[in-house]
């Protein structure tokens, strides 16, 4: 476990706050719990959090052998209307009391604010997964391209990602995202996925 100075702590949270209008993809990276959900789920599906080479921060990585085919987990977050996503994060729409109550609590609870975790599901609604209080692991799996350098797949992504429709208690019909082995996985392996042309 990683332990920083409370005055360290103090200081990202005050850069998120004092953010206010969206943009914040310059912004430092927040420090996530080891008892938020996000690493909670990693532990439970059979996933270490650990730094990830080349700089990409955070990353995933198996404990255990996936057999390719194999569903490895589900893409969970808030669940935002493209109205939200306007006023929050992308800065088209004016703010509403509940966007900066949104804002706020992200703040207080030293959350990310960078709209770098947004997956577009269609009819104007997207899975927000950067509150690591409430997104799984798969918050944590990095890109990488289809093919390496030399035109190999073996070195490249492993996953991909897969929506699917479910029913929830009510009947209502959902579209939900699960990370999908492409290949055999190995333990030790980090989990990557090909982000896609439109992340970029």
């Amino acid at each position: 476990k990683i332990s920083l100075p409370s005055m360290h702590l103090r200081a990202i949270g005050a850069a998120f706050c004092s953010l206010g209008a969206p943009d914040a993809s310059d912004a430092p990276r927040p420090i996530i719990p080891f008892n938020s959900f996000a690493h909670q789920s990693s532990f439970r599906d059979g996933f270490e959090i650990q730094p990830a080479p080349g700089g990409k921060g955070m990353g995933a990585f198996s404990t255990v052998i996936i057999a390719k085919g194999a569903t490895l987990g589900e893409y969970t977050g808030e669940v935002l209307t493209r109205k939200e996503v306007e006023a929050r994060y992308w800065g088209t729409r004016k703010e509403n009391k509940h966007d900066r109550k949104w804002r706020k609590s992200r703040c207080q609870r030293k959350q990310g604010i960078s709209g770098d975790y947004l997956f577009d599901m269609g009819n104007d609604l997207f899975i927000d997964g950067e509150d690591a209080d409430v997104s799984s692991w798969c918050r944590f799996a990095n890109h990488a391209d289809e093919l390496n350098d030399e035109g190999e797949d073996d070195v490249a992504c492993n996953v991909e990602v897969r929506r699917r429709l479910s029913w929830d208690e009510d009947e209502q019909q959902q579209l939900r995202l699960f990370l999908v082995a492409l290949k055999e996985i190995e333990p030790g392996t980090e989990i990557c996925y090909d982000y896609g042309g439109e992340y970029w």
